[in-house]
Order: C-alpha cells, then structure tokens, then sequence
C-alpha cells in the first residue's frame, strides 16, 4: 500500500528572515501488514514515529517537508515499491534539497539497491538525510553509508539462519566435524 501527501513544492521564503525555505520529501516504510495494523491505527506504530523523526530532522536542517511517500506493509528487498518509485519521480520534476528517511534500511535493504536509489537522489540535485543516522557527503559520512547499507541482513549472501543450524546439527549422526556445538 502507497499513499503521498503533497503540499506545493515551489520554493518558499521564510517570512521572518527573508531566506528561501529549504524543500524535503520524506519517506516511510514498514515491511509487513502485520507492522501496519499493530496498535489499532490505520498506519500502526512505526509509521507515525518515522514521521515524526523525519519532521523533527527536516526542523533541524531549516527544510519543510513538501511530500511524504508510504510504503506501507512493503518489503525493501525490491526497490520496485510504488511509493519509492513515485518520490523517485517527484524529485526529477521539483526542487527538493533533501530526501529525508528515518533509517537508510526504509530506502534499501541490499547494497546494489541503495547505490541506484542514491545515484537517482544525486543525479536530481537532492541530498539523502537519515533521521537516525550520520550519512552525509563528507567521506566518513559516505564510508558509514556504504557500511550500513553493505550491512544489511538482507545484502549478506544466502547462510542457513540459527534456527536451521540449530535444526541441522540436532539432525546430525555423523561424527564429522562440523560448525555445531558439541
């Protein structure tokens, strides 16, 4: 399920100090449906605490948020997510500055994912903020960027989780080594 909400994406002026307001889109995820429904809430718990982390960041960096994009109940392993794809579009056809996500696992749960999403952000002049984490430009923010988003369950390559170790080596009758526990 996607859902947006727009405001006018002109560049504004703040009326106080007479400087261009900056612009941001923000953007939210949940992976499962059960995520979604938990609280008795129409978007759960999840989604209203990463709204308000991302207005919260868009405060601090002088930007008002203009668009939000829902990926509600929506998997990251596939950047083919209507609401992604939809703030993908929007940012080439505005002037947003920032692209604000409350952690960099909303956007991306695999490293070749992240650099295309990121690599549309920068093509379209826009900067990609994470609420929760310190990415930025610079090269420490970007080695922590490639990092988190190289780190990401997801992007590891295909190992057998605990539980099917666990299952594997009660199974085991053969005395040959292995990675079980004696």
């Amino acid at each position: 399920m996607s859902t947006a909400i727009t405001t006018d994406a002109t560049v504004e002026t703040d009326a106080a100090s007479a400087t261009p307001m900056l612009l941001a889109v923000s953007y939210l995820r949940v992976s499962t449906r059960e995520q979604v429904e938990r609280g008795g809430t129409d978007e759960g718990f999840s989604i209203p605490a990463q709204r308000e982390a991302n207005t919260r960041k868009a405060a601090e960096l002088g930007a008002r948020v203009v668009r939000e994009f829902v990926d509600a109940g929506e998997s990251a392993r596939s950047a083919d997510r209507d609401g992604l794809q939809e703030m993908l579009a929007f940012i080439t056809a505005s002037r947003v500055t920032f692209c604000i996500v409350h952690k960099l696992d909303r956007l991306a749960r695999n490293r070749a994912d992240d650099v295309a999403i990121h690599q549309a952000l920068l093509s379209a002049g826009v900067t990609l903020v994470s609420a929760t984490e310190s990415i930025d430009q610079t090269p420490s923010g970007m080695l922590v960027h490639g990092i988190m988003s190289s780190s990401s369950p997801t992007s590891w390559p295909t190992a057998p989780s605990s539980n099917q170790r666990a299952t594997s080596c009660s199974r085991r009758t053969s005395p040959t080594p292995s990675t079980c526990p004696p």
